[in-house]
């Protein structure tokens, strides 16, 4: 029998994560602020639940298991092949730099306001100077992440026709890996137990919060 080296539960999230992005994109540019809130909301409760399930879930979904030191780095580069299952050292850093990426965006939006449509929660506790650069933030960010999106999916060509690994394959399916105690994938359930703490925490936090003044609609 064959364990996924990537999880049911790790893989609908990474599906996920495109799909939002995308999602908030098109609202914003469609003026659908309050689609574009919960977007942003459900960007932030995926990315939170992504570092807690590096931590507690599965084998190769732990950062332990594909932190990208100095010396992995080093390694993977005078090796020059791809045989590690997992994350190699750049794949890596690339998930480590659209997390963080996607959480400063999540956030940085949380100060934002348009003053017609839409104040994001943190507004009524923020000075106009932290707004003012929580919204700069929120756009250069978001230049950033379609470059490193761009270079994603480079990579993800390159992989397919130059090392010949179909990556997208291995992210639908799983690829499997032999039957060991350390690859047996933790359940769904407890993947969807630790996603709702996520939201039930959030929401809490945010019913402490003053209410917002009312915004006018012209």
């Amino acid at each position: 029998m064959l364990y996924p080296v990537w999880d049911v539960s790790q893989r609908l999230v990474h599906w996920l994560f495109p799909i939002l992005i995308g999602f908030s994109w098109w609202s914003a540019e469609n003026d659908r602020m309050q689609w574009h809130a919960y977007a942003g909301y459900a960007l932030l409760a995926l990315v939170m639940w992504r570092l807690l399930w590096g931590f507690v879930g599965s084998h190769y979904a732990r950062f332990g298991q594909f932190w990208p030191s100095l010396s992995r780095l080093r390694s993977y580069i005078k090796r020059g092949d791809d045989t590690d299952l997992g994350h190699n050292p750049l794949g890596a850093l690339s998930v480590f730099t659209l997390l963080l990426l996607i959480l400063i965006q999540a956030v940085s939006g949380l100060f934002n306001t348009d003053e017609l449509f839409l104040d994001g929660p943190l507004v009524v506790i923020a000075s106009d100077k932290v707004i003012e650069l929580s919204s700069e933030v929120h756009e250069l960010v978001w230049l950033l992440l379609q470059v490193f999106i761009g270079l994603h999916l480079a990579a993800i060509t390159w992989y397919r026709f130059v090392r010949k690994r179909n990556l997208v394959r291995a992210m639908w399916f799983g690829q499997g890996v032999p039957k060991l105690s350390e690859h047996q994938p933790r359940s769904v359930l407890f993947a969807l137990s630790l996603l709702a703490g996520v939201v039930v925490i959030g929401w809490g936090l945010g019913s402490l919060l003053p209410e917002p003044e009312p915004l006018y609609y012209w």
